[in-house]
């Protein structure tokens, strides 16, 4: 217990507190077509990005006069809200938090994904070596709160995860995220790790 209470306190001392992001899917757009995502919320700024007329799951970051902000390849863009509409999160398995979050940091190296399945990798480049294989034996939200959500896992590995809506930078790209996280695993050998980072929902296109 003490473990997840540091945890916790972790993430709510990093990055600064925010709306948690939607999940939206593109509509309005012809099949033959893309969805173009802009340098800035104008519809004269450069294109950085494009998406697909079905992608899903794109996650809005930030919403500013009708566009909204994503992470687009390296960096950000933005996406006219008039071809988006919002969709629910999916749940992890069977359990009150959400899948599909795929997070990593650096100094060490690590990542994490949490597949809407249930089932979880991770890796740690400096301690743990390879990726691992892992299942969320259990995941809960903060009663009465959207977040922070809390994933305990176990496999190759055990650990916990605790992750948050809050603006978040991985210190070497120029995205913002929306989501902080604070990861501490262990190895069945006992080597032991406890990282933070960023999380972001991938577009399906």
């Amino acid at each position: 217990m003490r473990h997840l209470i540091g945890l916790l306190a972790i993430v709510f001392a990093c990055g600064t507190a925010q709306a948690q992001p939607q999940l939206y899917r593109v509509v309005n757009v012809d099949q033959t077509d893309t969805l173009n995502v802009r340098a800035t919320a104008n519809p004269t700024a450069a294109i950085v990005d494009t998406l697909s007329p079905n992608a899903s799951r794109v996650e809005v970051l930030e919403e500013r006069h009708g566009w909204g902000r994503v992470i687009a390849g390296e960096g950000e863009g933005w996406i006219n809200l008039a071809y988006l509409l919002r969709m629910e999160r999916p749940a992890i398995g069977e359990f009150d938090a959400p899948g599909g979050l795929q997070c990593s940091g650096t100094e060490p190296f690590w990542g994490l994904q949490l597949h809407e399945s249930g089932d979880a990798t991770y890796y740690d480049g400096e301690s743990l070596g390879a990726e691992l294989a892992l299942n969320v034996v259990d995941a809960r939200t903060a009663r009465a709160r959207p977040d922070p959500h809390v994933y305990y896992l176990s496999g190759a590995a055990e650990g916990v995860a605790v992750i948050a809506s809050g603006q978040c930078s991985d210190g070497m790209s120029d995205r913002r995220y929306g989501w902080q996280a604070s990861v501490d695993m262990r190895s069945p050998d006992g080597v032991s790790r406890l990282v933070q980072g960023c999380c972001f929902t991938p577009v399906l296109q």
